[in-house]
């Protein structure tokens, strides 16, 4: 029997994005905020993600977008 693993949405998407580069990541995560309504939990979630990704960004040397 398969062993299910209840994740968020936002954990999917986390996982779905992996391979993609940084950068990547990032430019996607501002199309998502873009299209969410501005006080949502989704959007706070997907910002959250975002400042995540530029710090890490940042600590590594890359140039911020």
């Amino acid at each position: 029997m398969r062993c299910q693993v209840n994740w968020t949405p936002i954990e999917v998407m986390a996982q779905r994005m992996k391979p993609l580069p940084r950068r990547h990541r990032i430019a996607h995560l501002r199309a998502l905020i873009g299209r969410e309504p501005p006080d949502s939990t989704r959007s706070r979630e997907l910002a959250a993600w975002l400042r995540d990704e530029m710090t890490a960004l940042a600590g590594e040397g890359g140039r911020l977008p």
